[in-house]
């Protein structure tokens, strides 16, 4: 007899990094559409679809209700076909089904069909999750491409929605609560703690990324770009109409351009002495190319639509490599041996930017082992009942990386999120229309899906204590105990006035159109602090506190100054899965000698105040 009640073993968790979708609305390119005006407070879009990586027979390939509380724009090149005033207006998408956007505040441009090369529709990437070219609309069949490893979790709490009700007494009437009215809605409290396997989710807690080139790419699937791209730009067109490129494969853009990798201090890109070459032993460093991955989610001809928003800007006739994990003889993805050796290994580098990726995180739960659409929908006890929610705009709010002499490294991920997406199909009596990605049964059940999810085979075990160093103002510190990173990203989330949509039903996937959630979640001042707790052999880091010893790790021209901490995974020979961190500048504030009661060993816990991190980290996943 199957149990009759929801079980953590029965819950499944995803997430993807979030993309907006840009459409030109012509004939023959990727759709036109009918604006009409349905009441004072909203606007009504009809989309008709061309392009089929985006559409299914008209219908957007994206759930019913998913893009509410996205916002969106229109630009145009020429002509008139939208008034001036719409394109000063960032609309926020209230309802969404099939073919049809509903947008609030009203447009301005009057009534009518909108086929013009000239006006492009952006749906911005902040709370929208990639689209999934497969997805058709239907019951059992909606979904979106949340198919990535969130980690090796050994603890997961989803943010929760919650009403702020604001209460009244009124005076005359007696002494209970007279008036109570819902306000903002909050989808705070999201945490999770990892073994960390890679250095994935740092990226995800500092914001920015580059990677290093392939030296010796194969030839013959390398194209360039077809024409400059914008910092923000959620696709890419290449030269050639590539037959060998499909969805699920990558492109690198190999840039030529140096870029700053920290604000800390000036940096002159031209200076060859101080550009990182992409290994670990140069980690005297303050600017590298910009080069970037990215995953493919649809290809139309030349046009490819990428997994994330482009970080930077590319000139025309940048590179483009193709990396596919099912052809190794042509496009070089990194592979990994039974011994743990990986060959074609990605390198990247993390560090501090301005922009903090936002994702979305798929989490679902059901009665029983089966996908909503495998048994009857009646509620019985052949019923899944599955409940399927995305919660969409999550962004790390502070982090804690951790380890000692007793565990895996760890890292302690706390993030909040806009909106949350339900699955409502059920309210109606209908089977759900969401189709959950299960990451073991059918999202990462072959080689090549487990390594684009993150989660390659033979990669799966985490960095243990034992596979750490720790260097510290030039001296490897052999009797470190535990060591804990924290830092804080400054995030503030924002509940905007921005109009009233009149759409509302018991069965939207997010109730009153996103209005009452959060609009806006905002970067701001960053801080991060360092504790270490070593075995005291030498007065060495007592006197750099009492002397209040600043240290320099990039600009006095030696590393000797750096932290680096550094963890690579056992093997008996050859190129590993390896992670560094590296803190260049930085205060040692506390270092205290106590006598211990026990008459044991004199222990230390030093307190260390960095100004910023980096990270380079190499493995087998091709993009974070």
């Amino acid at each position: 007899m199957p149990s009759t009640v929801y079980k953590g073993d029965l819950a499944e968790v995803s997430f993807a990094p979030e993309v907006g979708v840009s459409l030109i609305c012509a004939a023959g390119n990727d759709c036109t559409f009918v604006l009409s005006h349905p009441s004072d407070d909203h606007s009504k879009l009809v989309l008709t679809g061309a392009n089929t990586q985006i559409f299914d027979t008209n219908n957007l390939k994206y759930p019913d209700g998913m893009l509410v509380g996205s916002q969106l724009k229109f630009t145009r090149s020429s002509g008139t076909t939208i008034v001036d005033a719409d394109l000063n207006v960032l609309f926020t998408i209230v309802g969404n089904d099939g073919p049809n956007l509903f947008l609030s505040p009203k447009m301005l441009t009057g009534a009518g069909t909108i086929n013009d090369a000239n006006v492009t529709l952006h749906i911005l990437p902040y709370k929208t999750p990639p689209f999934d070219s497969t997805m058709s609309q239907g019951a059992g069949s909606e979904r979106v491409l949340t198919d990535q490893f969130l980690g090796i979790t050994n603890a997961l709490t989803v943010p929760e929605t919650k009403v702020d009700l604001k209460r009244f007494h009124v005076v005359g009437l007696g002494r209970d609560t007279s008036v109570q009215v819902p306000g903002k809605m909050t989808t705070e409290g999201g945490s999770f703690e990892v073994a960390m396997h890679s250095a994935r989710w740092l990226k995800y807690c500092l914001g920015g990324e580059v990677v290093h080139p392939v030296s010796d790419p194969e030839t013959s699937h390398l194209t360039t770009l077809d024409g400059a791209t914008n910092a923000g730009q959620s696709f890419i067109t290449i030269t050639d109409d590539e037959t060998n490129l499909a969805v699920k494969h990558y492109v690198l853009i190999v840039d030529t351009e140096y870029i700053p990798v920290t604000t800390t201090h000036d940096v002159d890109v031209s200076d060859t002495d101080l550009r990182w070459a992409g290994t670990f032993s140069d980690s005297r460093f303050d600017s590298a190319l910009r080069s970037e991955v990215r995953r493919v989610i649809g290809i139309d001809g030349k046009k490819v639509y990428l997994d994330e928003p482009l970080l930077f800007p590319h000139a025309d006739n940048k590179a483009v490599q193709f990396i596919d994990f099912n052809d190794p003889t042509n496009t070089n993805p990194p592979t990994v041996s039974t011994t743990g050796v990986v060959a074609d290994a990605q390198t990247h580098l993390l560090f501090n930017h301005t922009h903090q990726p936002s994702f979305s995180l798929e989490v679902s739960q059901r009665r029983r082992d089966m996908d909503s659409d495998e048994g009857t929908v009646d509620g019985s006890q052949t019923d899944s009942k599955e409940l399927t929610r995305v919660f969409r705009g999550c962004k790390v709010t502070d982090f804690t990386l951790t380890t000692d002499n007793d565990a895996a490294l760890r890292l302690a991920v706390n993030f909040n999120s806009a909106l949350c997406y339900t699955d409502t199909a059920r309210l109606s009596g209908a089977a759900s229309k969401y189709s959950s990605h299960r990451m073991f049964n059918d999202t990462a059940n072959t080689d090549e899906k487990r390594f684009q999810s993150g989660i390659g085979p033979k990669t799966q075990k985490p960095f243990m204590f034992y596979n750490g160093t720790i260097n510290i103002a030039g001296v490897q510190a052999a009797q470190v105990l535990n060591f804990s990173l924290t830092g804080q990203t400054g995030m503030q989330a924002f509940h905007t006035i921005g109009g009233q949509s009149s759409i509302n039903t018991a069965t939207e996937q997010v109730p009153f159109g996103g209005s009452r959630n959060t609009t806006l979640m905002v970067e701001g001042q960053t801080s991060y602090e360092m504790t270490m707790e070593i075995g005291v052999d030498d007065p060495l880091f007592y006197h750099k506190m009492r002397s209040a010893t600043e240290f320099v790790g990039t600009t006095d021209g030696t590393v000797g100054n750096q932290i680096r901490i550094n963890f690579e995974k056992n093997t008996t020979t050859g190129t590993t899965e390896r992670m560094m961190i590296i803190i260049d500048d930085y205060y040692i504030i506390e270092a205290p000698l106590q006598i211990p009661e026990d008459k044991g060993m004199v222990k230390s816990t030093l307190k260390i105040m960095p100004k910023t991190i980096k990270v380079i980290a190499r493995d087998t996943i091709v993009k974070y």
